[in-house]
């Protein structure tokens, strides 16, 4: 008779650390951006990974835990250097206790993984990271993420503690990537700017370091972060002037966890339950369509 397997639990790198500690969490945050800033291949706004392994790319995660869990252990971190993962859109979960967002926790657990494989995690700027960090009210079901957001920390750390990992966010924030551009012709980003707004939109933004004006209002970090509704035109642009064959997006809606949009984007959705993620070889060149066969259902990767 077989003995059933029973495999350990994976967990996630540095997972002993005591996040109920304001001190602890502000360092991983300050720790985590400048390892950002400091990356050697990073220029500018982006980061250029090198032609060799793969890269795992999400979507929106949204305070999923368990997804976060899911996405590194098929990222496959620890088996080679050349294994890489991107991450972006962390906070503001649908899950409150009595009102408050504690999200600051699973973001604080990645931030612990970038410590752990410090060139081989990407964190996206995305919009509402940016919104936090500009106190810039998202309102969902009634409510500002933003004040949940602050409320869970004031709950968690008291307002000493709260100040602290506030001033740290706000440092991690100022540190995110715009993009991943890849040998291979893929530009991986929270999203693009809307249609309306791309003869206001600076195309340079991904050639350079990220000003105080690019994050605010209409600023051009602000406006790619924010825009939905791409279409053929835009797409087309921009894939021109940036040299990118698709463009792997989150920040808008996918039911079934990914979705065509224009002629050269894929959306991924990582933070329900049919959220997915997806393995690009970096070695090769790829088109939009050679991608729909490889996404991988994240509730389906065994912890």
């Amino acid at each position: 008779m077989t003995t059933p397997r029973n495999p350990i639990p994976f967990t996630l790198p540095n997972s002993d650390l005591d996040l109920a500690d304001s001190a602890v969490v502000a360092e991983l945050l300050h720790q985590t951006a400048e390892l950002n800033r400091s990356d050697p291949l990073r220029d500018g706004s982006v980061v250029r990974p090198p032609k060799a392994g793969q890269l795992l790319v999400t979507g929106d995660l949204h305070d999923n835990g368990p997804a976060l869990m899911r996405i590194i252990k098929r990222a496959r971190l620890d088996r080679s250097p050349d294994n890489r993962v991107v991450l972006h859109e962390l906070i503001h979960g649908p899950t409150r206790l009595n009102g408050m967002d504690l999200s600051i926790r699973t973001l604080a657990r990645a931030c612990a993984v970038k410590l752990a494989y410090p060139q081989q995690v990407y964190f996206l700027l995305s919009n509402h990271e940016l919104a936090q960090r500009r106190q810039e009210h998202v309102f969902k079901d009634g409510g500002s993420d933003v004040d949940a957001f602050n409320d869970g920390l004031a709950h968690l750390f008291g307002d000493e503690g709260a100040d602290q990992v506030h001033a740290a966010f706000d440092d991690y924030v100022d540190s995110l990537l715009l993009a991943v551009r890849c040998d291979n012709g893929v530009m991986v980003a929270h999203s693009l700017p809307a249609p309306r707004k791309i003869e206001v939109f600076d195309k340079t933004v991904v050639e350079r370091a990220l000003t105080e004006d690019d994050y605010a209002a209409d600023g051009a970090a602000h406006l790619m972060v924010w825009g939905r509704h791409q279409n053929v035109k835009l797409a087309t642009e921009l894939a021109e002037a940036w040299g990118v064959s698709v463009f792997l997006l989150g920040h808008q809606p996918a039911e079934m966890g990914w979705e065509e949009k224009a002629n050269n984007i894929l959306i991924l959705n990582s933070d329900h339950a049919h959220g997915v993620c997806l393995p690009i070889d970096l070695t090769a060149q790829v088109e939009r369509d050679d991608l729909l066969d490889k996404v991988v259902p994240i509730n389906g990767i065994r912890l």
